[in-house]
């Protein structure tokens, strides 16, 4: 039984990396680091290499990340582009050296080049000329972006080379525009670019290639594709690049050593701040064309190459400041004020210091210096202080005792580190919430977002919840940037979210605890809020998946006098506070049921639906628990699975909907 899940975790890992794939190179707006990513790819391959009977063809392990984007205009590459294998320990580049050691009996001769952290590139040349640019899309054919990329001047038009000619490499944006750009656009009031690699990948992308050009962003190239030339080594290729006007790295390295390999990443690890680009590693590529092509590639990546990549960068600063945020449940969290220090890809000015315990740990004082880094490569944190450097009359950092907003005395969890202020009318509180509300999971008003809400509290146009579906238009419009279409949208959006589902307005009701999943099991589990209101701790400890603390957050929730005003002001406004679709039947009450194959009645989250609509638990593994397992056509291993736990009842799609009828 111990590898029994083991095909529920590899189609989990295969789901989470190709959402990943979807935010870093669609989106241009990855929310989890390259070595977090990294790692789960390498404990998928390690799952699919351990239990070959799993493995698709259409795994993200067989196949590079797709920049493609839907609707837009698609080039087939002449020869197909790969992505590079990364290794994060020098323990990694030495196994990679030792297998190609072993067909060679010799240390094979490397070229070390600089991993520019951007946005690869493909051009094509014809008779001397630039037929166009792709990117690397799915490495078989890529998004045509030649118009942005006339806008690069550093990229070659003409070349004295009449051969068909891929040539491969980089684009990036300098250090100095990056800093330039987000200065713009923050005092523009527009959301800066996370990192310089994120920013110059939305920009390629851009359809007006003016704002391009603004942008002035640069190109490194390091291969070639489909050429007619020959070449004898990554050296022989770089200086055939240069010759023919393509900016190549000023900074190779040659690898006639591990120790050599090893000296030239240490060193420019230690040296990538003084660089006016971003780098995350070295790049690591056999010299020699003969041994490449004897070596190959996998269904991704050459085995010829590898990058080691950086460990996060370390920078130190001051501590200005720290300041408290009161978020939508109460609960406060400090924030670092930092002295502005440019780290791992963007300027640095604020770090969370997560809660009380964190500032006694780090023992801060005011003005101390401090080094940070970006955990995952995402997020600031102050990592230690640098305390021999501190001014003897520094101030220690104390947490309030007391609300920093409405000044209510703030409380502790027993057995928790988070404080909390209680008080339900604190206005930090409020702006929390009603941006909660009207976001996206929630109820969805679409134009209510964050500045809006903090002008309407301010005029005291609104002043909860509530007041959403009573706004006084008319006072509106006396506001600054509030035309008159935006507040006719305003209007339309408003009124849309009174029928949005009765789960999505629970969750944005923001009970402490009671997340989207959670709400949409109350939701159907009561049908209607009034039940829910009147419900006792123990009749929601009876609902499978709710806990103790879940349980006593609701019923102080709806105990509360200020909660059942809420919630009969909503009622009053008709918000919608009833369940979609009424359970049809008992039958599927409280039964676990898992589903395989391919339906032909419904679509996946289709059935889905159903099965909880009708009072069912749908669950995503075969386990001892399961009830019933919904098979389709080519069911795969859970069918199996199934059968050896004879407490399962296999169903049809018609069995089942003989059921529910």
């Amino acid at each position: 039984m111990e590898d029994l899940f083991i095909e529920e975790e590899i189609e989990a890992l295969r789901l989470t990396i190709e959402k990943h794939n979807k935010l870093y190179y669609q989106d241009a707006a990855p929310v989890i680091s390259d070595t977090e990513y990294d790692l789960l790819v390498k404990r998928l391959q390690a799952l699919e290499e351990q239990y070959p009977q799993f493995k698709v063809t259409a795994s993200p392990t067989q196949a590079v990340g797709s920049d493609l984007a839907p609707g837009s205009s698609i080039r087939a590459h002449k020869m197909r582009m790969y992505s590079l294998d990364n290794g994060y320990s020098f323990g990694e580049i030495q196994s990679f050296l030792s297998r190609i050691q072993k067909e060679t009996t010799t240390f094979p001769v490397c070229i070390l080049e600089h991993k520019f952290d951007g946005f690869s590139i493909n051009l094509y040349y014809e008779n001397g000329t630039l037929q166009y640019a792709t990117t690397r899309g799915d490495g078989y054919e890529g998004e045509d972006v030649t118009e942005n990329i006339l806008t690069i001047p550093s990229i070659p038009r003409n070349i004295a080379h009449q051969l068909p000619l891929e040539v491969r490499g980089e684009i990036y944006l300098p250090i100095a525009e990056f800093q330039r750009i987000n200065d713009e656009r923050s005092e523009q009031g527009e959301k800066p670019f996370a990192n310089p690699r994120n920013a110059a990948a939305g920009t390629i992308k851009l359809k007006d290639k003016t704002i391009v050009a603004q942008r002035k962003l640069e190109a490194v190239f390091y291969s070639v594709g489909m050429h007619e030339t020959e070449l004898s080594s990554q050296d022989e290729l770089l200086r055939f690049l240069d010759q023919l006007g393509f900016p190549i790295s000023k900074n190779i390295g040659h690898g006639k050593s591990f120790s050599d390999i090893k000296n030239f990443c240490n060193g420019w690890e230690t040296k990538r701040g003084q660089l006016p680009y971003e780098i995350d590693g070295i790049v690591i590529k056999i010299n020699d064309m003969a041994l490449q092509q004897k070596l190959g590639f996998t269904s991704k990546s050459p085995k010829w190459a590898i990058a080691y990549k950086f460990k996060a960068e370390e920078k130190a600063t001051i501590l200005l400041d720290v300041d408290y945020q009161v978020g939508r449940t109460g609960a406060v969290t400090p924030v670092a004020r930092l002295k502005p220090v440019y780290v791992s890809g963007s300027t640095v000015s604020n770090a969370t210091l997560h809660n009380a315990d964190e500032i006694q740990r780090l023992d801060l004082h005011l003005g101390d210096e401090v080094v940070i880094i970006k955990s995952g490569e995402i997020i600031p944190k102050i990592i230690r202080v640098i305390a021999e450097h501190r001014d003897e009359t520094a101030v220690p950092v104390k947490f309030p005792a007391s609300c920093p907003v409405c000044g209510t005395p703030l409380e502790k969890e027993s057995g928790g580190v988070v404080h909390y202020c209680n008080n339900i009318a604190c206005p930090a509180q409020l702006q929390r919430r009603i941006e909660h509300f009207a976001s996206r999971d929630a109820v969805d008003i679409d134009g209510l977002g964050e500045a809006l809400i903090r002008q309407l509290l301010g005029h005291r146009i609104i002043g909860g919840i509530a007041d959403i579906y009573s706004i006084n238009f008319a006072e509106m419009a006396k506001l600054e940037n509030q035309g008159e279409k935006s507040i006719e949208n305003l209007k339309t959006a408003i009124e849309k979210s009174k029928d949005q589902k009765f789960h999505k307005i629970l969750f944005g009701l923001g009970i402490r605890y009671v997340g989207a999943k959670t709400a949409r099991i109350l939701a159907q589990h009561f049908g209607s809020i009034k039940p829910m209101m009147q419900a006792s701790k123990e009749q929601f400890l009876e609902i499978h998946e709710i806990g103790e603390k879940i349980a006593q957050s609701l019923v102080d929730f709806f105990a509360d006098e200020h909660s059942r005003e809420l919630i009969q002001r909503l009622l009053d406004a008709g918000v919608n506070m009833t369940a979609e679709v009424t359970r049809k039947s008992e039958t599927l009450q409280g039964k676990r049921f898992l589903v395989t194959g391919t339906l032909t009645h419904f679509t996946r989250n289709g059935i889905k639906e159903e099965i909880e609509k009708q009072g069912g638990i749908t669950v995503s593994a075969v386990s001892g628990k399961l009830d019933y397992l919904i098979v389709g056509e080519n069911p795969g291993s859970k069918l199996q699975k199934a059968q050896k736990l004879q407490r399962v009842t296999i169903l049809s799609e018609e069995d089942f909907l003989e059921m529910i009828t």
